[in-house]
C-alpha cells in the first residue's frame, strides 16, 4: 500500500472498523462513516471490513447512507471484505451490486469508475 498512500489516495477517506458490527456498535460505526464521509472533506470513501469478525443488518443502513452521500456528490463508496458471511449478508439483502467485493484498499481504489457504485 505504500505506493498508493497518501499521494494517490489523498482525496479518498478510508474507514477501518474492527470487531463486531451489530446493534451494540451501530452508533460507533455510523459516527466512523460520517467522520470519513465525502461531506467531511473527502471525495471518495473506502470502508475496509477486513478486520470485522461479525456483521449483522444493523450496519447496512449506515453503509447505504454513506453510499447515497457519495453518489450525491458524484463519487463512490467501496467496501473491502473477504469474509463469506459479509458477502452472504449483502447478497441476501440485495446489496451485492451496490457493494461489490474488493479484496483490498488498493483494489478498491484502482477500480476507479468500476462497479455499480461508480
Amino acid at each position: 500500500m505504500e505506493d498508493l498512500w497518501p499521494a494517490q489516495l489523498e482525496n479518498c477517506r478510508v474507514a477501518c472498523p474492527a470487531g463486531e458490527l451489530d446493534l451494540a456498535t451501530a452508533l460507533d460505526f455510523a459516527i466512523l462513516l460520517r467522520g470519513t464521509a465525502p461531506a467531511a472533506g473527502a471525495d471518495w470513501l473506502i470502508v475496509d471490513l477486513s478486520r470485522v469478525t461479525f456483521m449483522d443488518c444493523s450496519s447496512l443502513r449506515d453503509l447505504c447512507t454513506a453510499w447515497n452521500r457519495s453518489r450525491a456528490t458524484g463519487r463512490w463508496t467501496r467496501v473491502v471484505y473477504d469474509q463469506a458471511p459479509i458477502g452472504r449478508l449483502l447478497r441476501l439483502t440485495h446489496l451485492q451490486e451496490q457493494f461489490p467485493r474488493y479484496a483490498s484498499i488498493e483494489d478498491a481504489w484502482r477500480e476507479h469508475g468500476a462497479g455499480a457504485s461508480a
